[in-house]
């Protein structure tokens, strides 16, 4: 019975694809496309970094605030929820970095992950460059300490 399903199948398919029209051909992907979902996709891993530091600043523990991110993830929100976790972990493992690198650092992570399909390293293991950022350019939001979180990330995936 299933051999003979398996048959059935087998020739359905061959069927269409031998009777089917010649196959539109590939085009390349918007670009524009590309960052506008890439920007969907790092909006929650970026504002979770916030999020995890200003939950540190409430005096909240490491506990109570991975207790607020999903158990059981599948498919394209696992990755979101294990960056929320290493935001999480970064927020209260890295007390030193502030909020806007550790921000910084997700949003350069993330956009290269996304879009230039290479993991960044972790943020502990860049922690001795990110803080030289902060000491050139203070802690602060600013556009110079998030361009330079984001050199030190971009040259770590070389």
């Amino acid at each position: 019975m299933m051999k003979n399903l398996s048959c059935f199948i087998f020739a359905t398919v061959f069927s269409i694809a031998a009777h089917a029209q010649t196959p539109e051909p590939w085009s390349i992907p918007d670009p524009m496309a590309l960052i506008e979902a890439s920007n969907t996709l790092c909006a929650a891993q970026v504002k979770s970094a916030l999020a995890a530091g200003e939950l540190r600043q409430q005096g909240r523990s490491k506990a109570e605030v991975m207790a607020l991110l999903p158990d059981s993830p599948k498919g394209m929100t696992l990755r979101v929820v294990s960056a929320m976790r290493e935001n999480v972990e970064d927020a209260f493992d890295l007390p030193e970095l502030s909020t806007q690198s550790q921000f910084a650092y997700r949003a350069e992570a993330c956009f290269g992950e996304t879009l230039g399909g290479t993991r960044a390293p972790g943020l502990a293991t860049l922690r001795p460059q990110v803080e030289k950022c902060q000491q050139l350019h203070g802690s602060e939001k600013s556009n110079a300490l998030f361009k330079c979180v984001e050199a030190v990330v971009r040259s770590a995936r070389q």
